[in-house]
């Protein structure tokens, strides 16, 4: 019977040995890592506010863009329609060369112009992969510390199971 039940001096020592290291556990260990985890959750909603901001500054960027585009396509046919009445004026005035010579002077319009609007969205689109690029390497370094973060904690917990 002895073998099958502890004395009650053991069951008493252990029982105190037990609360010995719960008492040294959560002074020495569950504060801090309380503490620990509060600042990095802290600095996790910090960078998501951070990068939300980001994204909501790059629609911003994107609607400002497509009301450039479109304002300049107003003004591309604005002027193809100076263009187009200037050319039958100049058809009118003029006999056979006169209408090649404003042939000419729309078509060379219209590579402007169409220059000009490739002009503005090349510029357009390299703002919008700039600032694809910064959320990118915001998102990336953000990562790269949440893994780094991980695997200390997973560290921390396998030191601490030991």
């Amino acid at each position: 019977m002895g073998k099958l039940f502890p004395s009650p001096l053991t069951m008493l020592i252990q029982l105190s040995a037990t609360g010995v290291l719960f008492y040294w556990f959560r002074r020495l260990l569950w504060e801090p890592t309380k503490k620990y985890l509060a600042k990095r959750s802290e600095l996790a909603d910090s960078q998501l506010r951070a990068a939300d901001l980001a994204n909501q500054t790059a629609k911003q960027l994107q609607e400002q863009a497509n009301a450039a585009l479109l304002e300049a396509a107003k003004e591309a046919h604005a002027l193809v329609e100076r263009g187009k009445e200037e050319g039958q004026r100049v058809r009118e005035q003029l006999s056979k060369d006169g209408k090649q010579a404003a042939d000419l002077k729309l078509q060379a319009a219209l590579r402007e112009i169409t220059y000009q609007r490739q002009q503005m969205q090349d510029s357009i689109q390299n703002e919008i992969v700039d600032v694809a690029l910064l959320a990118a390497r915001k998102l990336i370094e953000d990562k790269f510390d949440e893994e780094t973060d991980r695997s200390q904690v997973e560290r921390f917990i396998k030191d601490v199971r030991s």
